[in-house]
C-alpha cells in the first residue's frame, strides 16, 4: 500500500495544457449548453465559427469540436479557460469572441437567465467592457435575424 502511494507522489500525472483553439471552442460549446439544450443548429454554428473566424481547417474542425465537448464536461473553471484565451488572442479578437458567444446564445431565439449570467461572467473574465458586450450582442442579433429571414 505504501509503495503505491510513494509511486503516485513520485510520478504525479501531468495535466496537459490546453491550446487557445481548444479553450475558445470549449467556451463556445459551454455557451451552447448553458440553457440545457445543445442543438444541431448550435453545433453547426460552432463548426462554422471555428472554420470562418478561427481558420480551423475543415478536416480538423470535427476533432476540435469533439475535444471541446469533452473539455467542457471536464473543466468547470471559466477562469482557466479565459486565462488561456487572453494569452492567445488580442483584445479586438476577444470582442469578436463575445459576438460569437452571443450568436450561439441567441441561435435558438431564446435567452435564459443562465445564459445572461454566463455572458456577464465571460465578458468580465475576457476583459471586455459591458458596453462592448452590448455592441457585440446587437451585431450578433442582426446576424441571427438575417439568417432567419
Amino acid at each position: 500500500m505504501w509503495n503505491n502511494l510513494l509511486k503516485l507522489l513520485k510520478h504525479p500525472e501531468e495535466k496537459q495544457e490546453i491550446t487557445g483553439d481548444e479553450a475558445i471552442a470549449t467556451i463556445l460549446v459551454r455557451a451552447a449548453k448553458t440553457d440545457g439544450v445543445y442543438t444541431n443548429s448550435e453545433k453547426t454554428l460552432i463548426e462554422k465559427l471555428l472554420i470562418t473566424q478561427m481558420n480551423v481547417p475543415k478536416d480538423k474542425v470535427s476533432a476540435l469540436q469533439l475535444t471541446a465537448e469533452a473539455l467542457e464536461k471536464e473543466i468547470n473553471d471559466n477562469v482557466q479557460l479565459t486565462r488561456v484565451i487572453k494569452k492567445e488572442i488580442e483584445y479586438e479578437d476577444r470582442k469578436e469572441l463575445i459576438k460569437q458567444l452571443w450568436q450561439i446564445i441567441m441561435d435558438d431565439d431564446m435567452r435564459t437567465p443562465e445564459e445572461n449570467k454566463l455572458m456577464r461572467v465571460l465578458t468580465h473574465l475576457l476583459g471586455v467592457s459591458d458596453v462592448e458586450s452590448a455592441k457585440a450582442r446587437s451585431k450578433a442579433l442582426s446576424l441571427v435575424e438575417k439568417r432567419t429571414e
